[in-house]
């Protein structure tokens, strides 16, 4: 009889605990999941249109479906402590329930970051049309540059440039829509790509000018070499040597022909400087006075 009283004891304690404790939290987190349903709705996030709003669905009938096992069956849902014999000695088993709240809080993340995306959404549309449309004149640029390569630069491999980005134009203007129509789920993960291929586009776009264009900063490199040299020779007094004369206009010629040899005026320029610094070199060997040291008697 007693052990019979014992173990009525512990099922009525057991069940009583897991009452408490499970279905309670099981309709504050109900309430959370109606709630969180309601804003998914807002911006659009439901049962097959997102991947959120199925998990949305999934936990509903979780919840439901735990809630009235809970209430039927509470012993279920009832770990007994190993050694333990006074009555209702466990605790109650929230595993389902720790499980459903996790996924709901995920959720709730994704749909945060919807909102986060409706609330700048414009903000980040305009750094996109900006950024394209850098890469854009960019590119034009280039395509200026390599038809003046072509022109003024002889025997220049030059690499061909692409067009403009239309298929990232046509993903912006998809942005736009979906903008107007609030189809913010669909924007938040377009954008994302939209910013990174953006970005890759635009550097594209600055690279492939410096390639088409390096012939042209090569020359200008050997103008500025070439005027420098002769600017520092007129400060030592030979401005109006005869080899210097004759060098510096050969260079020069060639510098501002087109089309430019730039192998050939390279040459031109190193010649230059060479007869430049025999030139100069008697007065640098003059400033540094006599040589030292004693001589024969």
């Amino acid at each position: 009889m007693n052990d019979l009283y014992a173990h009525s004891l512990d099922m009525v304690v057991a069940a009583d605990a897991v009452w408490s404790a499970l279905p309670a939290r099981i309709d504050l987190l109900a309430a959370e999941l109606a709630r969180t349903r309601q804003l998914a709705h807002s911006v659009g996030v439901r049962p097959g249109e997102h991947p959120a709003g199925d998990d949305l669905e999934r936990i509903t009938r979780a919840l439901t479906a735990l809630r009235e096992q809970v209430i039927s069956d509470p012993l279920a849902f009832w770990q007994r402590a190993e050694g333990s014999s006074a009555p209702g000695g466990g605790r109650a088993h929230t595993d389902r329930y720790d499980r459903e709240a996790r996924a709901l809080e995920e959720v709730r993340r994704e749909i945060d970051a919807v909102l986060t995306v409706r609330q700048d959404a414009e903000a980040r549309l305009g750094r996109l049309r900006d950024v394209l449309s850098r890469a854009d004149r960019t590119l034009a640029e280039a395509r200026i540059g390599r038809g003046e390569v072509l022109a003024k630069i002889a025997a220049s491999e030059v690499p061909a440039v692409s067009g403009p980005p239309t298929a990232l134009q046509e993903q912006l203007a998809m942005a736009s829509d979906y903008r107007r129509n609030a189809q913010w789920h669909r924007l938040s993960p377009l954008l994302e790509s939209l910013e990174e291929k953006a970005e890759d586009e635009l550097l594209r776009a600055r690279e492939s000018l410096t390639a088409v264009t390096a012939p042209l900063a090569v020359r200008a490199e050997l103008r500025g070499r070439l005027d420098a040299y002769k600017a520092k020779v007129a400060r030592h007094g030979h401005a109006e040597d005869p080899l210097l004369v004759e060098r510096y206009d050969a260079a020069r010629r060639m510098l501002w022909s087109a089309p430019c040899d730039l192998r050939v005026a390279e040459q031109a320029v190193l010649r230059y400087q060479q007869a430049a610094a025999e030139v100069l070199a008697p007065r640098s060997r003059s400033r540094a006075g006599p040589p030292t040291g004693g001589g024969e008697a």
